[in-house]
């Protein structure tokens, strides 16, 4: 790629993409190191850029190392596409470690299905696949490593083309012969992205609104169907959601839509120029001015979005806000003569007399207003102030600079607050150094789960010691506090340790037992490839099944569903989903035969 060509590349990556693609740049050339390796393995597994994921899917002989390729087949950020063909090779070595493991008489039938299944891999993962049984079975040499592997790619590759996502399928029409009632049904159950996109976009309000609550609808399908719909009704019926109106991407797309009227996409748009104008600041008066007449046209349902803001962003806002809104709701009811009259103007606060709210202060207002103040001694004295609660320097935190984060996890006893280091733990200014050793004092599995989840902590070692800690607590509990730790997790456990909850066969088995179980738990279960036969198979008789046609399709597409349970869930769709799931080059072609 031209030197032209690969600053373009650069610039359409975000800052913190464009931080992770320099690394990755510099090491795909080569044979990665161990530290390598382990660095690689944390992208993988905590990227949340579909475009660099994609980037580490399409590079061979990274992918000849087990844990990147795992991590890459886990991480729910890795494109639909490329994920599926990922579990499928993840699903081949289960398989075969199963098969080594079975009974003689079942031999035959397991090496038969790993057969089919290596069959169904897409050309360029057979190598990978070959490579990694290889590496299993084959005696390692005195270096620790076998000799086997991939070529080396080219120094100067086309990096567009490496971070293209997949091309989705086209849409697929709706099953033709399905009444009013049929749709409905469909449009709450279906499985398929583009089936649920036509569901979404229908003129009938009523399948639009099954279509909403379809567990499967996602950010992107709503941002897809807003750009397709013309229905004046759906953007109103999205923006009045509390999941959607406050979605950053839903609400670029309700203001860029076509069919968005005009109304609703001013009132979003205006409230973007606003947060806009605020996080720029107040550099002169014709800011000031400026965001003032923005406040003055602000509609009253954008409130909420500005509050919303204004509390993850910038808390000494709050008070801005609440004025201007205040103001408008005297304005509606008639009472703007009763504003008091305006007072003399303010004067700056001496050094003593900071100081002295710093220490003496009693009030959250007071002691919030000294947390912010430039002179970083003041900040100092406030860390020392009898009334400081954990609750409000905790929530003070994420609107402090890089010295002052420092600061309070160098003291001596805020630091030792868990409220306090969980807070500290997820600002973006923290150092490596300081966040390892906030870390002991967060208690539970919450706290670790959530470091896995944000996306903004950008310490790999963080990462790895939460997830570490976290594996370890969940290999001190017995049966009963696992099951309650899945349950209460919703499946995002399941997702950062998958090796340890799918091979305890006992807890999944007595989880799924329980008949009130929640179905988004079921679908994980049902769509990954690493769940014990014996689980999917109870999964296949568990009385939530017939309500919920994406676990039965999961289970169909999940080649390790034994092959009885398979033939009897197929039996239960209709002909148009059976069409849908022919589609997928995944099915097992046992049921692509009965197709």
């Amino acid at each position: 790629m031209s030197s032209v060509g690969e600053s373009t590349f650069l610039e359409s990556l975000t800052d913190s993409e464009r931080i992770h693609f320099r690394n990755l740049m510099l090491i795909r050339p080569q044979l990665p190191s161990e530290g390598q390796v382990r660095m690689l393995e944390g992208l993988a597994r905590s990227l949340a850029s579909p475009r660099l994921l994609a980037l580490m899917a399409r590079t061979p002989h990274w992918l000849a190392h087990w844990p990147i390729l795992l991590g890459l087949a886990e991480n729910e950020a890795t494109p639909e596409a490329i994920r599926r063909d990922l579990e499928m090779v993840v699903s081949l070595f289960d398989q075969m470690r199963e098969m080594d493991r079975a009974p003689v008489g079942e031999k035959p039938d397991r090496s038969e299905s790993v057969k089919t299944l290596y069959s169904q891999l897409p050309a360029g993962l057979k190598p990978v696949a070959k490579l990694l049984a290889k590496q299993l079975a084959k005696t390692v040499t005195a270096s620790g490593t076998t000799q086997e592997l991939p070529p080396l790619p080219d120094e100067h590759p086309d990096w567009e083309a490496l971070t293209t996502l997949p091309v989705a399928p086209p849409p697929q029409p709706l099953a033709e012969g399905l009444d009013r009632a049929g749709r409905l049904a469909r449009a709450g159950h279906t499985a398929q992205p583009e089936e649920l996109l036509s569901f979404l976009v229908a003129s009938d309000p009523d399948i639009r609104q099954a279509a909403l609550q379809n567990p499967l609808v996602s950010e992107d399908l709503i941002c897809r169907a807003l750009a397709q719909s013309e229905e004046a009704a759906f953007f109103e019926e999205v923006y009045a959601e509390a999941r959607w109106y406050f979605r950053e991407p839903v609400r670029a797309s309700l203001r860029d839509a076509p069919g968005c009227p005009a109304d609703l996409s001013r009132r979003v748009g205006l409230s973007q120029l606003l947060v806009a104008a605020l996080e720029q600041g107040t550099r002169d008066r014709l800011s000031v001015q400026r965001i003032v007449s923005l406040f003055t046209q602000l509609a009253e349902s954008e409130y909420q979005f500005i509050t919303y803001w204004a509390k993850r962003q910038s808390p000494d806002l709050l008070r801005v806000v609440k004025y201007f809104y205040d103001r408008l709701q005297r304005q509606q009811s008639n009472l703007a003569s009763a504003l008091p009259e305006r007072g003399e103007e303010g004067r700056w606060a001496t050094m003593e007399e900071r100081v002295f709210l710093a220490t003496q202060a009693t009030q959250e207002e007071q002691i919030s207003q000294v947390l912010r103040d430039p002179d970083l001694q003041v900040f100092r004295l406030a860390l020392e102030n009898p009334a400081l609660s954990p609750r409000l320097l905790a929530s003070a935190v994420s609107a402090l600079d890089h010295a002052r984060v420092e600061a309070i996890a160098a003291h001596r006893s805020w630091s030792e607050d868990p409220m306090v280091a969980e807070a500290l733990v997820h600002h973006p200014q923290l150092s490596e150094a300081s966040a390892l050793r906030l870390l002991p004092q967060l208690p539970g599995m919450k706290p670790s789960i959530e470091i896995l989840r944000d996306a903004r902590i950008l310490h790999l070692e963080v990462k790895r010691r939460a997830l570490e800690s976290l594996r370890q607590l969940y290999q001190d509990m017995d049966v009963p506090h696992r099951i309650t730790a899945l349950r209460t997790s919703g499946g995002e456990l399941m997702r950062h340790l998958p090796q340890e909850v799918l091979q305890d066969e006992e807890t999944l088995r007595r989880m799924v037992a329980d008949r009130q179980l929640d179905p988004g738990i079921l679908l994980r279960l049902a769509r990954n490839k690493l769940t014990p036969r014996a689980v999917l198979e109870q999964i296949a008789g568990h009385p939530v099944l017939m309500a919920h046609a994406a676990i039965m399709s999961e289970l169909l597409l999940n080649p390790k569903t034994p092959r009885e349970a398979s033939m009897r869930i197929w039996g239960l769709l209709s002909e148009a989903e059976q069409q849908q799931l022919l589609r997928s080059p995944h099915l097992p072609s046992a049921l692509r035969s009965m197709g």
